[in-house]
């Protein structure tokens, strides 16, 4: 998009700004998740848990904390949430019950496919407006950002 086209939204838009950018991008994206997940009665952070937990089955609390950027208090929260929907369910740990591992139901299992089906739409509209060289040569780059924040 050049320059002229760009409509400004905010006042700190006319900054020509990387990080700027990528927040935008972040947020705009983001915003359509939100929208696409909407419908399924999920937020993204519920479906970014059920993703993980279809992934690595059995995990704890201390994994979703640090997997979702999340604290302790806001992970129990989450998971009393979904305990609550009957998507997922807390099992003791085979070493030390006071410890629990956290499974997918069926129902949650569910929940986890259509989410990622209205994830995976959402994430394709931005895939689709970029070629798979412009796509590389972006991710090349926004993984220089990342190693310099590392």
């Amino acid at each position: 998009m050049c320059k002229e086209d760009h409509v400004i939204r905010f006042p700190w838009e006319h900054e020509d700004s990387n990080t700027l950018l990528i927040k935008l991008a972040f947020t705009s994206i983001r915003r359509e998740i939100e929208t696409a997940l909407r419908p399924l009665g999920l937020t993204p952070q519920q479906s970014q848990s059920l993703h993980l937990l279809s992934m690595s089955p059995g995990a704890m609390n201390a994994d979703l904390e640090k997997l979702l950027f999340i604290d302790k208090s806001s992970v129990t929260s989450l998971i009393n949430g979904m305990v609550r929907k009957e998507w997922v369910v807390r099992r003791d740990h085979e070493q030390d019950a006071r410890m629990k591992r956290i499974y997918l139901t069926e129902k949650g299992i569910e929940m986890y496919q259509q989410s990622s089906q209205a994830v995976k739409a959402a994430k394709d509209k931005s895939n689709q407006m970029l070629t798979n060289e412009e796509s590389a040569t972006l991710q090349a780059l926004l993984r220089k950002f990342i190693k310099a924040y590392e």
